[in-house]
Order: C-alpha cells, then structure tokens, then sequence
C-alpha cells in the first residue's frame, strides 16, 4: 500500500496525533526460542503456522494497491504481486467517476468519498483527491483528520444504551463554538432548550456535552468509541492504521470530546463505516473493494463474500440513532445543501440520514467538513462518508459531495430497475 503523504495537513496536530495513536497499530511479537535451561531438548517437531491476524488482508490480496488501478470498459481492475493474478473491484465506475468530476471542478484542496452497501460490506466508490497536493496519497485511509461532530454518532449511541430518549431535553446558553464548564449544567432559565433529537439535527454541542456529562462516564464513552472502531485497526482489503482516539479523565474535556471537539480521528473509510453501521441495524460489516481475483483467462481464484465484523450496537439504539440523524437533513445542519434556493430537495421522496461535522486548524488554516450518512433511510442501500478539507478561500464542503454522491447513486439504482 503506497504511503500516506497526508502530512502537509497536520502541521499543527502531528505531535498530539503520535501521542494518541501510541503502539497501537503495532505488531507484537514474542521470542519462542528455547531455555537456556533445557539442554536436553527432544527433536525439533514441525513448527505450526502462525495464528492469521482476523484484521489482515485475505494473502492473495499481497501487493494490492486501491489507488492503482485501471478502468477496463466499465470494471476497475487493479495488479497484485502474482504476475498472472488480478484483482476486480467492486467500485461502480459512473459513481466514481462522478465524484471524482465534482472534486476537480471545484478544485477541492484534500477530499476523500466512500460509499459502501451497509448489508454487504462493499465500496462502491473509493475517491481520494487533493487539487493542493496531487501527491497527497491515499486520503480514504488516512486517520489524522478529526472526526468533529460525526463524533456525536458514538455518544448518541451510548445515550440511548443507558435510557436516554430521543426526547430528552435540556436548556442552555451559548456552547455553539466552545464548551466551558458553565455549559455542563441544566441552565433552568434560558429559554433556549433542544432535545437530543433535535441536537443531533442542529449539531448542538450543549446538548451532547451536558446529557454525555450527566450519563456517560469515561470507560463507557471509551468502550463505544472502541466498538465502534476507534483505536484499533479496521479490516480491509490492505492494511489500515487505527483511528486514534483518546477519552480525557478531565471531566469538562471528556465533555467537548463526546460533542466532538478534538481528541477522535478518524479515516473517510472509518466514517462510512459508522454510517454503514446504523443503516446496517448496528452491525459492521467488513468492508470489501475487491471482489475477486481472477486472470486474463477468467479462472477465479478468490471471490468476496459478505462477512459480519461484529455487532456494534442493539437493532433497537441503531434505529432511534438513525432516527434522529435524518434530521440533519430534513430540518438541521444539512437541509441547505440537500435542497434547492427554494427549498426544493435536490433528492426527491428519499428519506436520508446523516451527520455533519466541522472543525477548523490554525497555523496553517485548515477548514474540516465532514458528511456521513446513508439512504434511502427506511430501506438503506447505500452509506457513505465524504471528507472535504478546506484553506481560506474555498468552493464546496462536505455535504455537496455526499448529496451530489447520494444523487448520483440513487438515480443509477432506480435506472437500473
């Protein structure tokens, strides 16, 4: 797998991302070597195979590179080590290639998009661009970028586990751009009170950081950020990194950090993933993009088969989630990009979920918008994740590329019909 070259964005963070990510990704390995102690030792028998890593790509995939590939009429294939082998990925070419259109024509900075089928695992599309740096790398894969408020999924997550209602409600003031500890206590008279479903549409951090406070402690938090897939390592067709993740003991930290503020990263893979998830009815598949090898003569030598990751959260928290993350859409932090000046929704009598996210870095200015979701929401058949990272002047966000994706997906699929 060729490097990641993402670097260039993470000036600012670098330091704090090596401390999070810690040996995580390491492999450990132990000397079974004999004693000095046994000097008697009966004939050596036959060494047994190694235990195969579960997150490890399938061995025939060695020397697979998602970002080399070739378009041969309408199937992307990709070279593997075995001259005579290839591999035949599961990409839809019209929905590549028109994601991969919208980031050149706006000239996007760094951007990355996946779309993956929640029931099965398989990426459809796999886009990773940078109009700054056409040498960045694999964007898809790289876990430096913050997660933001795609990070209120997770805490969503672990409410509703613990009893908290979509209905909950708090009041507050203030909170929208930072947390301080005045926030973390119900403000009895403001007049400005949200729900959790409504925070969950409008993003609201107050919300997220007062219920995480009252009904969230640190181990709980860490252990749905680990279920969820943060801090270790996803399966995948080549090998990935963990997304670093870290949940202060600081009281008023681990707040900020359950609305989204810092502290989590994650991959645009990873972010697909975890929309996939609660389309999925809270299972995680093990996401794919190749779905067979074969050579030039057409014998098969490995084909894809769907396969459980594991169970992240009960059918019931992922439904109430799902629930809630239409909002985003409907009436929140998204409606403005899935709708037209007059209010016409550009995906017509589709019903989608989704969750923004946005967070900025200065030193040099990076602007980060995220979009997750998945649709149709009462029959999904798509997730995706889309990554826009943007300087000062810029054109497009996150939920432009994730609606034109969404727009494009569910258009094809109906034609198909």
């Amino acid at each position: 797998m060729r490097a990641l070259r993402f670097g260039v964005l993470w000036l600012v963070l670098g330091a704090a991302i090596a401390a999070a990510t810690g040996d995580a990704g390491a492999d450990a390995t132990q000397s079974l070597g004999p004693r000095k102690a046994e000097v008697a030792a009966p004939a050596a028998e036959p060494a047994l195979p190694e235990a195969r890593d579960p997150l490890a790509p399938p061995a025939i995939l060695e020397g697979f590179d998602p970002e080399a590939r070739e378009l041969e009429g309408e199937v992307f294939v990709a070279g593997l080590s075995a001259p005579d082998k290839r591999a035949v990925l599961s990409l839809d070419s019209g929905l590549q290639q028109h994601v991969a259109n919208v980031f050149r024509r706006y000239e996007v900075p760094f951007g990355a998009f996946v779309a993956v089928e929640p029931a099965t695992g398989r990426v459809r599309a796999y886009v990773s661009h940078s109009s700054a740096n056409p040498g960045a790398g694999d964007l898809v894969l790289d876990a430096t970028p913050p997660t933001a408020s795609v990070f209120k999924v997770v805490t969503a997550s672990a409410l509703v586990d613990t009893g908290v209602g979509s209905n909950a409600r708090v009041c507050f003031r203030g909170g929208a751009s930072r947390i301080m500890a005045r926030h973390l206590e119900n403000d009895a008279t403001s007049s400005r009170c949200a729900t959790l479903s409504d925070a969950m549409g409008g993003s609201i951090n107050a919300v997220f950081a007062q219920l995480s406070d009252e009904h969230l402690d640190g181990p709980t938090l860490t252990r749905y950020a680990s279920a969820f897939g943060f801090g270790h390592r996803l399966p995948f067709d080549v090998r990935t990194v963990p997304s670093p993740a870290e949940v202060p003991d600081d009281r008023l930290e681990r707040a900020r950090t359950a609305a989204g503020f810092w502290h989590m990263h994650m991959s645009p893979l990873h972010g697909a993933m975890i929309a996939a998830t609660i389309a999925n009815d809270g299972v995680m598949m093990r996401p794919a993009i190749v779905e067979r090898v074969d050579n030039v003569s057409g014998e098969v030598f490995y084909e894809f088969e769907p396969t459980e990751f594991r169970r992240v959260i009960p059918r019931r928290t992922a439904r109430i989630v799902g629930t809630m993350m239409q909002r985003t859409v409907a009436d929140g932090t998204a409606r403005r990009a899935f709708r037209d000046p007059r209010g016409r929704p550009f995906i017509p009598d589709v019903a989608i979920a989704g969750k923004t996210g946005t967070l900025s870095a200065e030193r040099p200015y990076r602007g980060y918008t995220w979009f997750v979701g998945y649709a149709p929401a009462d029959a999904p058949t798509i997730a995706v994740a889309a990554l826009v990272v943007n300087t000062p002047r810029w054109r497009i966000k996150a939920p432009f590329v994730a609606r034109e994706g969404l727009r494009y997906a569910l258009s094809h699929r109906e034609s198909a019909d």
